[in-house]
């Protein structure tokens, strides 16, 4: 896969110490499945990382450290052979302490795995020994998440490009790459 389009975006205040590494999901209708989250099942948390969430992605990988340049992330996708398709089986839940996350459950096998692995090679402090691919939909109160869980949804989106490495430091890279 060649990169196209490489952009650098306006450095953020993150608030995290890790980078993370991002595919960007097109859901078609992800206003009308945001919309079925009752507005007072949200979890907020006081800050802007929780409640619903707005843009759709799947995390390839979260705690890369610091010296994780985006060269070496454009690297992995550069020699990428294969379609990025996001297969989603189902509606699920994550449940923690102080809330629940609803999440589409994301099938692993295939390239996201495989770009898992490569960037796992990657100085990381990734503490999940299985990855767990999912698309976030909205963090709600503990307890209310289960009332969301729908096992028989289904959908898929072939030959997702747009990629974003949020590094430690806040700044954002995005880029597309095509075969």
């Amino acid at each position: 896969m060649k990169i196209k389009n490489y952009i650098q975006f306006i450095k953020e205040s993150s608030g995290y110490q890790y980078g993370c590494v991002m595919v960007e999901v097109p859901v078609s209708n992800w206003n009308e499945i945001t919309s079925y989250i009752d507005p007072e099942d949200v979890y907020t948390g006081g800050d802007d990382t929780h409640g619903i969430q707005e843009n759709p992605h799947v995390t390839i990988l979260y705690g890369l450290h610091k010296e994780v340049t985006s060269e070496m992330v454009k690297s992995v996708f550069e020699g990428f052979t294969k379609d990025i398709n996001i297969v989603v089986n189902g509606i699920d839940i994550f449940e923690n302490k102080d809330y629940d996350v609803v999440k589409f459950n994301v099938n692993p096998d295939g390239a996201l795995q495989e770009l898992h692995d490569k960037l796992s090679e990657f100085p990381n402090s990734n503490d999940f020994p299985d990855y767990k691919p999912h698309i976030t939909i909205s963090y709600v109160k503990s307890g209310t998440g289960k009332k969301y869980v729908k096992p028989d949804y289904k959908y898929e989106v072939k030959n997702v490009d747009k990629i974003t490495y949020s590094m430690a430091d806040g700044d954002k890279i995005k880029f597309e790459y095509t075969k």
